[in-house]
Formats: C-alpha cells, sequence, structure tokens
C-alpha cells in the first residue's frame, strides 16, 4: 500500500491586507468553512525583530511594520514543508479533522505584508484575496483589539485617544500605504469592507469556491 501522506494536494489561500481589515477573523471562518486540517498559517507569528525610528511626527519610536521585521526565511521554509508532506507540521495540525484522510487540503493564510514579501512566496500561492478597507475602520478595530473591547459595545461608543490614532495613521497606516499597490497588483481579487461587513462572508466564501473548483478541475483534467 502506498503510502497516503506523498499524495496530499496543498492549495494555498492567502489573505492580505491593512491590519484590522479583519483577516485573522475571516481566516479563523475559512479555515472551519473549508474544514481545513490546519489552523491558519499567521504571518504574525514570525515576528523576530522592532525598528527604533526616528518618525517626523512620532518621534523615536519602535516599529514592527517593515518587512524585515519578520523572519521571512522561516516562513518559507514552512511554506515549502507544508507543500511538500503537511503531516509533519504538527504545531498547527486540528485535532477534530485527521490529515490523512483528506485528499486536497486548503490552508489558509494571512498577513499584513503577504503579497509585498517576495515573488517566491507569492507564486507559492494558488488562490491570492485582499480585504480592502478604510483607514478609520481599521483604526477602531485595532483599537478594539489592543483594549479586548467587548462586541456588545459599539463603534460609536469608542473614544479612540489621540497617542492611539496618531500611532495608527502616521505608522501602521503610513506604512501600509507604501506597499499597498504592490499587493493590490499581486491580488487575484479584491474584497472591499462592505463585501463582507459585519461578518457575512458570503461573496468571499463563493469567489473561493469558485477558484477551488477552478483549481481542481484543471490539475485532475491534467493528471497533475
Amino acid at each position: 500500500m502506498s503510502d497516503f501522506s506523498t499524495h496530499f494536494n496543498v492549495i494555498f489561500i492567502g489573505i492580505a491586507g491593512p491590519s484590522g481589515c479583519g483577516k485573522s477573523t475571516y481566516a479563523k471562518h475559512l479555515v472551519d468553512h473549508l474544514h481545513s486540517p490546519l489552523y491558519p498559517i499567521e504571518l504574525d507569528h514570525f515576528f523576530i525583530r522592532h525598528f527604533m525610528i526616528d518618525h517626523p511626527i512620532l518621534g523615536k519610536i519602535k516599529s514592527y511594520e517593515q518587512p524585515d521585521c519578520l523572519n521571512i526565511k522561516s516562513f518559507l521554509t514552512l511554506l515549502h514543508q507544508i507543500k511538500q508532506n503537511p503531516t509533519t507540521i504538527t504545531q498547527y495540525h486540528r485535532e477534530d479533522i485527521p490529515i490523512n484522510k483528506i485528499e486536497y487540503l486548503f490552508i489558509i493564510i494571512e498577513g499584513f505584508l503577504l503579497f509585498a514579501l517576495s515573488d517566491e512566496i507569492t507564486n507559492l500561492i494558488d488562490i491570492k484575496i485582499f480585504l480592502d478597507s478604510t483607514q478609520s475602520e481599521c483604526r477602531i478595530r485595532r483599537y478594539r483589539r489592543r483594549y479586548k473591547i467587548q462586541d456588545i459595545i459599539l463603534n460609536e461608543n469608542i473614544i479612540v485617544s489621540n497617542e492611539f490614532q496618531q500611532w495608527f495613521d502616521y505608522l501602521v497606516w503610513d506604512e501600509y500605504l507604501k506597499r499597498r499597490h504592490l499587493q493590490i497588483d499581486k491580488a487575484e481579487k479584491i474584497f472591499h469592507s462592505n463585501e463582507y461587513h459585519q461578518k457575512q462572508y458570503t461573496p468571499l466564501d463563493d469567489y473561493i469556491k469558485q477558484r477551488l473548483t477552478e483549481i481542481i478541475d484543471y490539475q485532475k483534467k491534467n493528471h497533475l
């Protein structure tokens, strides 16, 4: 009997977008929706350093917004390992879904710089979507996340501090804008925040289902 682990068909689904646009939330939804045997691969887990910068408005401040803050080599190595044999990546395995019983593995990857790291990484990703959102929407989501504000509290009842707003607007958002067009150019589909408002993910799910069908049909037709 052949070793089933050598016959996996791994399909990477990449989700990029600004900090606070909802990437992590959608990635978790997609893992369940597609019955992925692995938890999302989050680029945030590959932070290795920060940089002290002299910002013209914020002064001396720590920055985590540049690609050099990430261990890109380790991230790329992980992606190759998953492609070659996902059974070895035990730290991401979900106990409720046995990996050896699945022919096609849908692996979700998300990160704010995902399509801006290298062509090698981008080319490994089979489906590339970009979640576009406004500065104000992303700011309030980041604020809620940092201070763990409960969902029952409406956005209009939250007052974002001036310090946080300046940090987000002049550092996080400005750095995002520097690479926004690069990432959008590499994405195959852009979804705007009104298309997934209040976690209504049907348009996104339908698109990904369509693309998965196309990829699988192509692989079967060409015996890949």
